[in-house]
């Protein structure tokens, strides 16, 4: 499928405030997944701190939002998500061809044990954390943290956050970015 690859009037966010007139319907975008996130959060993100060929990872894939922003722009991505239904419908949606060339994959697996990605071997973390006990992704998937009250949400985002940090390039310096 050869889809449109850029958002129509994109202009990259030089401020700290952030609105977008609409949803963002280029590539395979659709808000129909609940609870995600604009691509134009992964667009600027993307586009500011990271370059062509680095490696993004996106530990809760949802719709793959983030993971296409990649694959449009140049770079390389992993998407993790505990839910299947989430996986599957993400490979649907990175299922396109464009000019970029990128390395894409998804997995399906828990947030806070990535280890299958090696120390220090990911430029940039784009992710969209789930809310706490506000949206469920699953039914009773076990390890699912978006059934969790807050201060187990929180308990279980702090385990996530430590192999982000794992996983995440050491003193990588924006500097570096062209």
């Amino acid at each position: 499928m050869v889809i449109r690859e850029t958002p129509e009037r994109f202009k990259l966010e030089d401020t700290t405030i952030w609105s977008f007139p609409e949803r963002g319907n280029w590539a395979t975008h659709s808000g129909k997944y609940r609870g995600n996130w604009s691509p134009y959060i992964p667009r600027n993100i993307i586009l500011r701190y990271s370059k062509k060929k680095d490696w993004i990872l996106d530990q809760f894939l949802g719709s793959g939002t983030t993971l296409i922003e990649a694959k449009l722009l140049g770079r390389n991505a992993i998407g993790v998500d505990i839910n299947s239904e989430a996986v599957k419908l993400s490979n649907t949606n990175l299922n396109f061809t464009c000019q970029e060339k990128s390395k894409i994959f998804t997995k399906q697996g828990n947030a806070n044990n990535l280890s299958f990605i090696k120390d220090e071997s990911i430029d940039l973390i784009c992710t969209h954390p789930p809310y706490a006990d506000i949206i469920r992704y699953s039914k009773e998937i076990p390890g699912d943290i978006s059934h969790l009250k807050y201060e187990d949400f929180l308990q279980e985002l702090e385990q996530v956050a430590k192999e982000s940090y794992r996983v995440l390039i050491n003193k990588k310096c924006f500097s570096d970015m062209a």
